[in-house]
Parts: structure tokens; sequence; C-alpha cells
């Protein structure tokens, strides 16, 4: 099955401001990161998803000191820290208060992208995902296929799709960041073995992020909350504020179908 133009429509749609109104593991073999220089990878189709190799995942990162799959975000189920975002962002629309707004930051759910790929040079290791963070990057990529299927060509197809040439240069604070995407000029094939068996080589993107329970997540928003570091504090007062009541009319609405932070791109001074 082709990769389905509309999924990939869609993702640049969430991906446009204005088209809007954890268990984390990096050591583990399914993760693949792309060190400084240039690498020629492959995207491959996702055999739990034919349709859409890209995965959207949204995360709560360094709450209370961990990092949480958004519920709300993922499954539109509830979400506590979603939750304390709201009343944070409140907090700040209302008062003007700038570390509520640095709370609300810091809590908000960021969207994180899996890719299938396979390296080249290292095609025994199968099949591995390669999460892309900055949403420059994941928008480029989706272009690079949307083009290349205007041509009537699917860069995931397994014996004419297209090669992506990836550059990764040290950016801010040293992370590493595709600085330059291109696209090979010659179809190939994804693989000279079996390709039923590569395929089976890749791990259910479900096995390696899932949902923790509430009460975690709760109690990880009391420890956000209780530590100094973290929380602002009343300027009039001196005492700790809470973001842990129910919201008001103002509340945002954290629909898992949008992107939240990108609500907020001129407050939140853009977004990658």
């Amino acid at each position: 099955m082709p990769i389905n133009l509309s999924k990939i429509n869609g993702a640049l749609d969430r991906l446009n401001p204005e088209s809007r109104s954890q268990n984390n593991n990096n050591t583990n073999t399914a993760i693949v990161k792309l060190e400084e220089g240039e690498h020629v990878i492959r995207i491959a189709p996702y055999k739990y998803d034919m349709e859409m190799p890209f995965q959207e995942l949204h995360f709560h990162y360094g709450v209370g000191g961990k990092t949480f799959l958004c519920p709300k975000r993922m499954n539109n189920e509830e979400c506590p820290i979603c939750e304390m975002a709201t009343e944070a962002w409140n907090d700040f629309t209302n008062t003007g208060d700038e570390t509520s707004k640095d709370v609300f930051k810091k809590l908000v759910a960021q969207l994180r992208v899996f890719i299938p790929i396979v390296v080249r040079g290292q095609e025994d290791a199968g099949i591995r995902w390669w999460g892309v963070s900055p949403r420059t990057t994941y928008k480029e990529i989706l272009n690079k296929v949307k083009n290349a299927m205007s041509q009537g060509i699917d860069i995931t197809d397994t014996t004419e799709g297209l090669d992506l040439i990836v550059r990764v240069e040290k950016g801010f604070n040293n992370w590493l960041i595709p600085e330059s995407i291109d696209t090979a000029l010659k179809t190939s094939k994804l693989t000279n073995g079996d390709i039923d068996e590569l395929l089976d080589t890749v791990t259910n993107i479900n096995e390696l992020y899932s949902l923790r329970e509430l009460s975690e997540m709760k109690e990880a928003c009391n420890n956000f909350a209780n530590y100094d570091g973290q929380s602002p504090e009343n300027n009039n007062t001196g005492s700790v504020k809470s973001y842990n009541k129910k919201g008001n009319d103002n509340d945002i609405d954290f629909d898992a179908k949008s992107d939240v932070s990108s609500k907020f791109d001129s407050v939140l001074g853009g977004s990658n």
C-alpha cells in the first residue's frame, strides 16, 4: 500500500499555525541517533501503518524530573499536566506574570516525530526510529515526500523509492540538528534482501512509548509545584502559586487533533 498523500497534507496542516484556530530510552537499539556529519537514509514503510510512516508523539518533558506521553494529545483523555499548563496560561493572560508563561512553556506538550528509517551502510541493523524534534525539520521532510509524489514517486516505495541525504550539525547547546536534507536524484531499492523480513525488524512505536498511570502524573505535578526552582512565586506574598485548580472560561482547548504549542507561537517566540 503506498503512502497516503492526504495524511501527509494533514501532517503539514498541523505544522502551519495559520491553518489551526515517557518512558524514554534513547539507548534502545530500536532508536537511531544521527551523529554529526552526513548520512544517507531511507524512510521505510511502517508495517503497522502503511499509509503514514511518520508517527507523531506528544511529550511533557521534565515534569517532576520525568517525561510523560500526553494522554490528552494522544487519546483525548484526561491529562493533569495539561490542566496545570492551562492554569499557568490563564494566570499569564489575566495578570501578565512572565513566570506563569515560563511555567506554561515547561509544561505544555511538545511534538516529537518518529520516522522509521534504514541508514545506508548499517542495513544489518534493520529499520530503526529516528526521532525529529524541530518542527522545521519535520515540515521539510513532509514537503520532500509531497513534492516527490507530485512527480509520481513515493519515496518510501520499496523498489523505486528515494534516499535522503541528511547533514547533521551541532546547534544551540551542541544539540545535533539536521542542517540540510536533500533528495537523491535516482530511485533505488530499499533492500536487496527479503523486503518482508526487513519490514518485520521495526519495533511497534507503542511498545517503545506508552502512557503512564494518572496517579504518577499527578505526583509529578505535585513535585513540580513544590519545587522552588521551577515554581513561580507570587510577588506580593512570596507564596508559591497553585496551578492545581480547575480552569475557567479562558481554558485552553487541548484538542487532541490540534497542536497546542503552536497556538501560542507569537507569545512563545515562534516554534521550530
